[in-house]
């Protein structure tokens, strides 16, 4: 994620923010929200013994539903260290940097993969474009992340 899009993207709700507060406001929604956005507690590896690659295969899918699938909850996803030059390492940093932002943005999926330990995510975003992130798997936990100029592996 290039520097401009964050800063686009974490000013927005100041914009929104200056209108007066709408009085139809959904309160459903925004209870879905605040428990969407809650401060998650990172993953703990499993190492004894360690998951099956079927058994990482299950988490990865579900991981995929939960960040840009039909069940988008960024709380649920956030088991991963971030490793975009543009942000400092780790749950509480990467979590600081999406966990307020990801919700109000209208991701598209596209496809995603997993072989053996290395996951990728294929989707689309306004603003962003077409994006690709890759995920790094240990005790069926996603433990680094890639997102800087990845593409998304060719068929085998």
């Amino acid at each position: 994620m290039k520097f401009s899009h964050i800063v686009a993207v974490l000013s927005a709700p100041l914009a929104v923010a200056a209108l007066p507060a709408a009085a139809e406001q959904d309160v459903s929604s925004t209870l879905l929200e605040a428990r969407q956005n809650r401060r998650p507690t990172p993953c703990v590896r499993k190492t004894d013994p360690a998951p099956t690659q079927e058994e990482t295969d299950a988490r990865f899918a579900e991981f995929v539903e939960v960040f840009v699938g039909s069940r988008k909850n960024i709380s649920r996803a956030f088991e991963f260290i971030n490793h975009n030059p543009m942000a400092q390492n780790g749950h509480a940093s990467a979590w600081s940097i999406l966990g307020n932002m990801w919700g109000g943005i209208q991701h598209r999926y596209i496809r995603s993969t997993i072989r053996g330990n290395m996951s990728w995510v294929n989707y689309s975003a306004p603003g962003f474009g077409t994006i690709v992130d890759r995920f790094r798997w240990e005790g069926g936990c996603i433990v680094e992340h890639w997102d800087q100029g990845e593409r998304y592996p060719a068929r085998k």
